[in-house]
C-alpha cells in the first residue's frame, strides 16, 4: 500500500506517540490526564485514551517501533475506504462508487494522515465512515438498531477526541435541513425517554464543549479569536491537498499542486446551484441531489465550527480541517450523479465525457501529489528536525547508555514522547521532559531559578537533549540552558555527543554533574 512506503519516514514526530505510554501500561504520568482507578482514561482534557486501549496488544506482542506505531492505523484507514464504499455504493451504484473511493485512496488528504495519524484522525475518519453508512443503510431501511450504532458511533469519536462534536452537530443539522421526515419519522418511532436522552446528551456535549473552549479565551491575545476567512480558506486548501503536512515534514510543499481542492469546492457550489434551480423530476436523481446538499452543509458547517473555535483554525491544525474530508468529494458525485440520472438520456455521450473528464483530473493531480511526497521519502531529502529520522539513532543510544545517568531530561518540544516510548521500562522514569521551566527560566528571579536548577539537576550525571543552534522549536529554551550553565558554575557540563543527519547537526547531548550540595 502506498501509506506503508518507508514506513520508517519520516521520523516518529512527538504528537504520533501521545498515547504511546497509555498503550504500555502507563507506568508514570506521562500523558496521562485521568485515570479510572488504574486505567488510563483521558490523554488530555479533550482527547480519550481509546487509541491506546487498541494498542495495548500491538506493543504487548511486537513492541515499539516504527511499523508497529504506523502500521495501524494505516490498515485502519484501508477499512475506512471500505467503509465509505458501502456507505455510497446503494445510491451511486457500484461504478461511481469504486470510482469515488479510488480517487479518497490517493487523496493527500487521506494518504498522509493515514500514516502519521497526527492529530489524532484516523480514528476520527473511520467513525466519521460508519455514521454515514450506517445513516444511509437507515434511509433506505429504517431500523432502530442502525440510529442507536450512530449515537454509539459519535460517543465513541467525541471520546477519542472531543472536537468530534463538530461532526456531531454538523450532522444533526444537515439531517434536519436536507432529511427533515427521516428525522421526524426517527423521533417519533423510538421509546418516549429515547429523545429525551439524547436531548441531554446533546446539552451535555455543548456544556463540555463551552467549558473547554471558554476558559481559553481570556487567554489569547487580543483579536486572535477569530482569525480571517482567508487564513481558514488557506489552512484548508493546504489540508486538502496536503501541502501542510508536507511543509511540516519537510518545510516545503515542493511539488504539491495545491489548487485542485479550491476548484473541488467551488464546483460543489456551482453543481449545488445547478440541481436547486434545475428541474428534476427522477426520484433516484432527487434522493442524490439531497445527498450531495447534505454532505456540502455538513463540510460547511465544520468549516464554520473551526473558524469560531478559539486557537482552532490555522495552519498549525491540518487535523481539525481533515475533518471536512471527504465531504466535498462525497458532495461531487452525488451532486454529478443527480444531473447525469436526469440529464443522461438528453445528451449522455457529453454528461459521460464531462464527468469522467473530472474523476480523471481528480485522479491525476492527486496521484502526482502522492508521488511527489513519496519520492522525497526515497530521496535523501531534508526534514524538519521534528521529524528527523535522527530519531532513531538517539534514541538508540540513550537506550544503550541511559543507565549511566540518574535523569535523562529534553528541554524542548518534540522530542521526549519519542525517547520515552522506544525506551525499555526501567528506564522510562528517568526521562523527563522540563521544556516549560527552561522556557520561562529568564524570567524568574536569581532564587527561583536556582531553585527550578536544583529540582531539574539532581545530584549526580544527568542528560540533556536538545535541537541544535537553528533547529529549535523554542529557541529560548537553549539559550535560557547554556545562560544557567554560565552562571551556575556549581553545575559542571560537557558536550557529550552531536547527532547529524544529511551533513545537518539535528541534536545535542550534554551531560550536567548536579551539585553535591544546594545551589
Amino acid at each position: 500500500m502506498l501509506a506503508a512506503y518507508r514506513i520508517e519516514l519520516p521520523g516518529l514526530n512527538y504528537d504520533e506517540l501521545e498515547f504511546a505510554n497509555a498503550a504500555q501500561g502507563a507506568p508514570d504520568n506521562t500523558w496521562i490526564y485521568i485515570r479510572l482507578g488504574s486505567v488510563p482514561l483521558l490523554i488530555s482534557p479533550y482527547v480519550g485514551a481509546l487509541k491506546a486501549w487498541l494498542y495495548i496488544p500491538v506493543f504487548r506482542f511486537f513492541g515499539v517501533s516504527a511499523s508497529t506505531i504506523r502500521l495501524p492505523v494505516i490498515l485502519i484507514a484501508a477499512v475506512t475506504l471500505l467503509i465509505f464504499y458501502r456507505a455510497v455504493r446503494g445510491t451511486l451504484g457500484a461504478t461511481w462508487a469504486a470510482i469515488a473511493v479510488w480517487i479518497m485512496a490517493v487523496d493527500p488528504a487521506n494518504l498522509f494522515p493515514s500514516r502519521l495519524d497526527r492529530g489524532p484522525t484516523v480514528m476520527m475518519h473511520l467513525f466519521q465512515a460508519a455514521i454515514l453508512a450506517l445513516w444511509f443503510s437507515f434511509r433506505d431501511k429504517p431500523q432502530l438498531w442502525k440510529a442507536a450504532s450512530i449515537l454509539l458511533c459519535f460517543v465513541l469519536g467525541c471520546f477519542d477526541k472531543f472536537n468530534f462534536v463538530w461532526l456531531g452537530s454538523a450532522f444533526a443539522i444537515g439531517i434536519l435541513v436536507c432529511y427533515p421526515d427521516n428525522a421526524k419519522n426517527l423521533w417519533f418511532s423510538l421509546p418516549r425517554f429515547v429523545p429525551w436522552v439524547a436531548i441531554i446528551l446533546v446539552l451535555t456535549a455543548l456544556a463540555t464543549m463551552l467549558y473547554l473552549v471558554l476558559p481559553y479565551r481570556h487567554l489569547l491575545p487580543a483579536g486572535t479569536l477569530t482569525m480571517p476567512v482567508g487564513i481558514h480558506w488557506n489552512a484548508l486548501l493546504g489540508t486538502l491537498s496536503g501541502a501542510t503536512v508536507a511543509s511540516f515534514i519537510f518545510e516545503s510543499p515542493a511539488g504539491i499542486i495545491g489548487v485542485l481542492p479550491g476548484w473541488l469546492i467551488i464546483v460543489d457550489g456551482l453543481l449545488a446551484l445547478a440541481c436547486l434551480f434545475l428541474p428534476i423530476s427522477d426520484v433516484k436523481a432527487r434522493e442524490n441531489r439531497k445527498s450531495g446538499i447534505f454532505c456540502l452543509l455538513v463540510g460547511f458547517l465544520i468549516f464554520l465550527q473551526i473558524a469560531i473555535t478559539p486557537n482552532a483554525g490555522g495552519d498549525y491544525h491540518p487535523n481539525h480541517y481533515s475533518m471536512i474530508f471527504p465531504f466535498p468529494l462525497l458532495a461531487l458525485a452525488f451532486l454529478a450523479k443527480s444531473l447525469d440520472t436526469q440529464f443522461a438520456t438528453k445528451s449522455p455521450r457529453g454528461a459521460a465525457t464531462l464527468l469522467g473528464l473530472s474523476a480523471a483530473s481528480l485522479f491525476v493531480v492527486n496521484v502526482h501529489n502522492t508521488t511527489a511526497y513519496l519520492s522525497r521519502f526515497r530521496a535523501n531529502a531534508h526534514y524538519s528536525p521534528q521529524w528527523s529520522p535522527e530519531i532513531y539513532s538517539l534514541s538508540s543510544y540513550i537506550n544503550e547508555h541511559g543507565s549511566e545517568w540518574k535523569r535523562i531530561i529534553s528541554i524542548d518540544w518534540g522530542l521526549h514522547n519519542q525517547i520515552h516510548a522506544f525506551a525499555p521500562k526501567h528506564l522510562r522514569p528517568q526521562i523527563r521532559e522540563f521544556t516549560p521551566i527552561f522556557r520561562r527560566l529568564d524570567k524568574k528571579r536569581e532564587e527561583e531559578q536556582s531553585w527550578a536548577l536544583r529540582f531539574v539537576f539532581p545530584e549526580g550525571k544527568s542528560i540533556v537533549i536538545t535541537f541544535a543552534a537553528s533547529n529549535e522549536f523554542y529557541p529560548e529554551t537553549r539559550r535560557n540552558f547554556l545562560a544557567s550553565l554560565a552562571s551556575h558554575r556549581e553545575l559542571k557540563s560537557r558536550l557529550l555527543k552531536e547527532f547529524w543527519f544529511q551533513g545537518e547537526k539535528i541534536y545535542e547531548l550534554y551531560e550536567i554533574s548536579g551539585p553535591t550540595r544546594a545551589l
